[in-house]
């Protein structure tokens, strides 16, 4: 059988060249360049353009091709940035600043030759813009859709490099096409461009050990000449080379000695109730000084391996650049992350102190079986004992966990916790306390007041976290603080360190359960101090209790009926009875009054206009944290619409309505309704000007009120005799076994005050700077008081607001830490001007160039930062101090570290491949490293007289 091949059929080659050029035609790329040229420093500042195109339906062809341009608005037209002169020099000459004397270039080869955006800086900028000068072009590259080739193999590069050498022929498009090949890291690229008869063809190549060759400019020229086959004598005046060194000063090398004492302060290890400022590590930046040649004959400057004339003390352009160490670790911001990270932790406390207490019980039981085998054996054979003692310890766990936080730290960290305790009276202890910010925004986010019992319940748990064992030591530590508290609740000292008064829902969670658990020692202090003083009885106290309640409590007798229950939450004054009465035990008579406190003016009563209308002792309202006041919205919520729904509504609502009814009723029988109504709400009682006579308000004397229902079942009833409507002893119980969080809940509820520490820290820090940060306080404290309301931690939002904490932690400590090497330096010509150069430089974060060069104040300035380094180096190793000898100009010489990179651009119009082609333009871009040089090379033929 015979194959037959239909050769009318397009090839899977054929056909991803038809798409390339669909694509060229679809974004209607133009067939030639405006004459235009971009303006300086637009590769930098201007906004690139870019649309993409898939070519996924080619078997084996499936790429992204891409296309990246600036927009005309950063340009302008050759005729406006020609100077008009009387000479009327030729238009490459005068825009490019060279000596060429060809008159005719296509706008592409204006792009390759201008000067203007040599060397851009910019870490975003895509490379080949600043190897070849191109702002327009092409790039090709595998399809993130390809699951089997993801990038593209160098066996296939000459296949997909024709592919674009045909598709920019036909379409006659004029921007270079690229091909990225390899891993994607090493910026691998092949391109091609056809313009007016000329093919420029673009190739790079990327080796590790840097020739001998390559390390100079003149063996650069050598290589350019050598390519473009140019060896005539003569030839070299014809190429022009830009020249940038860059120098850099890392603070990790910088010896810190001497520096000032703050910045060594800050490197002291954090303690008790601090947090931690600054960088990890003194690499969080490096300062570059760029010192460049923008265009000078490539024969006029000799640069060898035995001489070279490229000393940055000669170069006339100088830059300097703050470039911020993105991946340097800064500790308050670490901190703040490190700790929200807990916040999803599921385990519970106790399940950490069951593995310790197991593993140490284990401990315990290896040693008693080893003292039993001891006796076993007997103290004569050795070799057996120790065996035995092997064979024993080899089934006990491989490690053994001590307690995370020895005694003596322990004590340290409750004395700090409990100011008020004997063991912080016997410390004697001066710990470091926040300073109190003045700012009104604050107030507004919901944690605690700085320098609180939970503010330093924080930042003792982010200390124990990072010094005491993590997740264990903070499950040791928090069991420790629940057996203080639950010391102090079952021995009525109140919890120092909290506000005084009722939950307060404007704080922390934390806080407000802080608060509750004061509230009920303190209510049930109040009553044992009343049950003392009476004897077992019911007395009259005067005097009012502290600060949560006005009255007194004390224990509650339980008697069968409920009826006769006593209650001592507030103090009920039998001395308030009629006059003329004796006073006596507690009356069991129905009318006779009871629980009066005082009376209320001279107001009688109205259907007894003889008896005057008494205060009656009332029960104080029960204080209610936010999620014990967002249950009980819940519980009436889900109460039905119906009759008995709304009752059971007004049951929930009026409870302590009902209880003030029943003890008015108590203290003043044969009341009614509008004496009540007198006393406790008096707007509710109008009085008739013109009579005299009072009625009830519209409000309350509708058929069917709340008001009217709740006193027909009010029984009169004084305090004592009451339900309670707070029980200290239940809730106390309560707030406990709230506390007995997960691992995760230590975090979460310490977060807030712990966010509040920080953010206090770092307003301090800005204060003492000099600099302007990049962040306002208000908009950080809006940020923090956001975060924290919504009911959903928003994790994205928590990031956003630690990059700006690390931002701004980031500029004050490397401002800080050049203003102590300015500190350092010596010979500084205008240390107040550079002091200001800093400051401006450190906010900025741009190039900033330097009039002058080396020449100038400043100049000499940052020469001296850069050659302290190399002072301070030499003089470890012995050699004599530098920058003591003078130049012809009087000026300190000084000895500058050897370049951390070096950058040439070398270009030149020549014919090519012969002498008789047309001149095209030939460009090559070279970067020295240490261990490493790229060479990016644009070399054009002509092919008309090729």
């Amino acid at each position: 059988m015979f194959e037959i091949t239909d050769f009318t059929t397009a090839s899977d080659w054929e056909r991803f060249i038809a798409r390339l050029e669909d694509a060229i035609h679809d974004w209607k790329l133009p067939r030639s360049l405006p004459e235009t040229t971009f303006l300086k420093d637009s590769f930098v500042t201007g906004k690139w353009k870019e649309c993409n195109s898939d070519i996924t339906d080619v078997p084996d062809f499936e790429y992204l091709i891409k296309r990246l341009y600036l927009p005309a608005a950063y340009a302008e037209t050759l005729e406006a940035a020609i100077p008009a002169t009387r000479s009327d020099p030729p238009r490459l000459s005068s825009l490019s600043k060279t000596c060429f004397s060809v008159n005719e270039f296509p706008a592409l080869f204006e792009q390759m030759l201008s000067m203007e955006n040599d060397f851009p800086n910019s870490a975003t900028l895509h490379p080949l813009c600043r190897w070849f000068g191109l702002a327009d072009f092409l790039v090709i590259t595998a399809s993130p859709f390809n699951q089997i080739d993801w990038q593209v193999k160098e066996d296939r590069i000459k296949l997909i490099q024709s592919s674009m050498v045909i598709a920019v022929a036909n379409t006659k498009c004029p921007i270079p096409m690229f091909l990225q090949f390899g891993e994607l890291s090493r910026l691998m690229f092949v391109g091609v461009s056809e313009v007016a008869g000329f093919r420029t063809l673009y190739e790079i190549i990327d080796l590790e050990r840097v020739p001998d060759r390559m390390k100079t400019l003149s063996g650069l020229v050598e290589i350019f000449k050598d390519k473009i086959s140019q060896r005539a004598e003569g030839a070299t005046q014809l190429i022009k080379t830009s020249i940038q060194l860059t120098l850099e000063l890392n603070p990790d090398e910088v010896d810190f000695e001497g520096l000032s004492d703050e910045l060594i302060e800050d490197r002291k290890p954090d303690g008790l109730g601090c947090l931690p400022f600054g960088p990890s590590e003194f690499d969080s930046f490096v300062l570059r000084l760029l010192a460049s040649w923008p265009n000078a004959n490539a024969d006029a400057i000799e640069d060898t391996l035995l001489h070279s004339d490229l000393d940055p003390l000669q170069a006339p352009k100088w830059a300097v650049q703050l470039n911020l160490n993105e991946g340097s670790s800064y500790r308050l911001s670490d901190t703040l992350m490190n700790f929200a990270k807990q916040v999803h932790k599921k385990e519970t406390v106790q399940s950490y102190l069951e593995f310790l207490e197991r593993d140490i019980a284990d401990a315990n039981a290896g040693d008693q079986a080893t003292a039993v085998l001891n006796r076993l054996t007997g103290e004569g054979d050795e070799r057996l004992r120790s065996r035995l003692s092997k064979a024993l310890y080899s089934r006990l766990p491989t490690f053994h966990l001590p307690v995370p936080i020895d005694a003596e730290s322990l004590n340290e960290i409750l004395a700090y916790l409990f100011p008020d305790s004997e063991l912080a009276k016997d410390e004697q202890r001066v710990f470091p306390a926040f300073s109190e910010r003045s700012e009104s925004a604050f107030k507004t986010i919901k944690g605690a007041p700085i320098n609180s019992l939970p503010f330093r319940l924080a930042l003792t748990i982010q200390f124990v976290f990072d010094n005491y064992g993590g997740l264990l030591g903070v499950a040791y530590l928090w069991h420790e603080i629940l057996l203080e508290l639950r010391y102090r609740w079952e021995n009525g000292h109140l919890v120092p360190g909290v506000e005084a008064g009722m939950p307060n829902h404007g704080s922390c969670l934390l806080n407000q359960k802080l608060q509750m658990l004061n509230c009920c020692i303190a209510k049930r202090e109040a009553g044992r101090v009343a049950a003392a003083a009476s004897n077992d009885a019911l007395a009259p106290v005067h005097s009012k209790s502290p600060v949560y309640y006005d009255g007194v409590d004390a224990d509650v007798t339980d008697d069968d009926d409920e009826e006769d229950d006593e209650f001592f939450d507030c103090v009920t004054d039998d001395s308030g009875s009629l006059p003329g009465e004796a006073q006596g035990p507690v009356a069991q008579k129905p009318l006779k009054p009871e629980g009066r406190k005082e009376l209320l003016g001279t107001l009688t009563l109205l259907r007894d206009t003889g008896m005057p209308l008494y205060v009656p002792i009332t029960q104080e309202s029960a204080p209610m944290t936010e999620d014990m006041a967002q249950e009980h919205l819940e519980r009436m919520v889900a109460t039905d619409d119906d009759e008995d729904g709304r009752a059971a509504r007004m049951r929930m609502q009026s409870v302590a309505l009902v209880s003030d009814m029943s003890a008015f009723k108590a203290a003043n029988p044969g009341c009614v309704f509008e004496d009540f109504v007198r006393w406790h709400s008096p707007r509710d009682w109008e009085v008739d000007s013109a009579s005299g006579e009072g009625h009830l308000s519209e409000r309350m004397s509708q058929a069917g009120s709340a008001w009217i229902e709740a006193w027909d079942s009010a029984e009169p009833k004084s305090v004592r005799k009451q339900k309670r409507l707070f029980d200290e002893c239940v809730e106390a119980e309560k707030v406990l076994s709230y506390l007995t969080l997960t691992i995760g809940g230590v975090f979460r509820h310490a977060l807030p005050m712990l966010l509040q520490a920080g953010l206090t820290k770092l307003f301090d820090e800005m204060d003492a700077t000099e600099i302007s940060p990049p962040c306002e306080k208000g908009a950080v404290l809006k940020s923090v008081s956001r975060l924290l309301s919504d009911t959903n931690f928003s994790w994205l939002e928590y990031e956003k607001l630690i990059k700006l904490v690390r931002l701004t932690e980031q500029i004050i400590s490397t401002h800080r830490t050049l203003e102590s090497v300015a500190k350092k330096t010596r010979d500084l010509p205008d240390r107040d001007g550079f002091r200001s150069f800093l400051r401006t430089m450190v906010e900025a974060r741009q190039l900033t160039a330097i009039p002058g060069g080396a020449r100038s104040p400043l100049g000499q300035c940052l020469a001296a930062i850069f050659d302290q380094r190399n002072q301070r180096s030499s003089s470890r190793e012995g050699s004599p101090p530098i920058g003591t000898g003078m130049d012809e100009k009087g000026l300190k010489k000084r000895c500058l570290p050897a370049p951390s990179l070096k950058e040439f651009i070398l270009r030149t119009v020549a014919p090519r491949p012969y002498q008789f082609s047309r001149p095209g333009v030939h460009r090559m871009y070279t970067s020295i490293r240490s261990g490493e040089v790229r060479i990016a090379g644009a070399f054009t033929e002509d092919l008309m007289y090729g």
